[in-house]
């Protein structure tokens, strides 16, 4: 009886720890983004998780989303929200701005809708989807985190419930201090007569964010600023690494309009190019996300929103994708460039639900004819 009743004892301290063991088991198998939240929105996140793995597969185009920041995003978003590559695929393409307004535009000229998510800077293009019905209005949790800077429309590229700006580009003077002595501080810096012959330029007649980023400078410099630049010659091009490449071989060590990302990813490499956002104020071009109105993923859409614009993938943008981010709370860890927006001064504010298609192509056309000369 005495062996009985101790093997009793045995089998109920067994169950005991068994049922708490599974337990802990089930408290860690569920994934981060689900054990911080709870109530409604925990059964929003955890309905959207499920609808994600159904659909079994999310498409999007990105004119920023490099593939190295991909190759730590993706395994970033499994983790958080504990889906496998086997239950949701990802296809992302990286290509130019143009290259995706061109391919989405198809799409929904031809009612084929394959497409789910697209980051770009064309916020003027993304504005014209909405007044088309083109967009899913979508309200993210995150964006109540972000600084106004990137989330007010009357002052960013953000246009709620429909996107804010998930990054920020920066275009400032990029120059090559072994050619260019006593440095440059300002716009008017890049008129210097000795300068005639050693700038390229942004091509904004070929570009959409350049564009915009014209219409925000010539607010500041105005537009005789740009006439005089074209006395100098400068050699215009679309690509920004292209450019810096100019600048790092000497051919052209000034880069008018210079891409802040840009000049970060080649000084990590040992450039020793120097970037200055002139105290005058500088362009800061939006890069917002959306999700198309015929999505045919729209739960794998509206989670992938959730975490693009979350601490996690933010703080990875800042530092390790070398982007300004808008996203309150976080800390560069590089004691120059990038930072976020909010410890930025000086950044243009406009109002980009104002700016019209005739606008962007009247500035087109009065930059081929100050700057290019044509």
């Amino acid at each position: 009886m005495g062996g009985l009743k101790i093997c009793r004892t045995i089998l109920l301290v067994l169950a005991i720890l068994g049922v708490s063991s599974m337990g802990e088991f089930g408290k860690a198998a569920e994934p981060p983004a689900l054990a911080r939240l709870s109530g409604p929105e925990k059964e929003r996140v955890a309905q959207l998780i499920a609808g994600a793995k159904r659909e079994g597969e999310l498409v999007a185009y990105s004119g920023s989303w490099r593939p190295d920041v991909q190759a730590k995003m993706i395994p970033l978003f499994r983790e958080e929200y504990g889906i496998s590559e086997a239950e949701l695929k990802f296809k992302i393409i990286s290509t130019r701005t143009g290259a995706i307004v061109t391919k989405i535009t198809e799409e929904l000229r031809a009612n084929v809708y394959k497409t789910d998510v697209v980051n770009n800077g064309t916020v003027g293009w993304f504005n014209d989807l909405i007044e088309r019905k083109e967009l899913m209005a979508y309200d993210c949790p995150e964006y109540k985190h972000f600084s106004p800077l990137v989330a007010d429309p009357r002052i960013a590229a953000a246009h709620p419930p429909y996107f804010i700006a998930t990054k920020i580009t920066p275009y400032g003077i990029a120059y090559n201090p072994k050619d260019i002595k006593g440095g440059i501080g300002h716009w008017k810096d890049v008129l210097r007569p000795e300068y005639k012959g050693k700038i390229c330029a942004a091509d904004v007649s070929k570009s959409f964010s350049y564009t915009d980023a014209y219409l925000a400078l010539r607010m500041v410099i105005g537009k005789k600023f740009f006439e005089n630049l074209g006395k100098l010659k400068p050699f215009v091009m679309v690509s920004a690494s292209d450019l810096v490449n100019k600048c790092i071989s000497s051919e052209y060590p000034i880069v008018f309009m210079a891409s802040e990302n840009v000049v970060f990813r080649t000084n990590q490499k040992g450039a020793g190019l120097k970037i200055v956002l002139p105290p005058e104020g500088w362009i800061g071009v939006g890069f917002p996300t959306v999700i198309l109105a015929r999505a045919p993923h729209p739960n794998a859409s509206k989670l992938f929103m959730d975490f693009i614009h979350g601490k996690a993938c933010q703080d990875l943008f800042l530092n390790f994708g070398g982007d300004v981010v808008g996203r309150v709370g976080l800390k560069s860890k590089y004691a120059g460039f990038p930072q976020p927006i909010y410890d930025l001064k000086g950044m243009i504010e406009m109002d980009w639900r104002k700016v019209t298609d005739n606008d962007r192509n009247e500035a087109r056309e009065e930059f081929r004819k100050s700057v290019i000369g044509e």
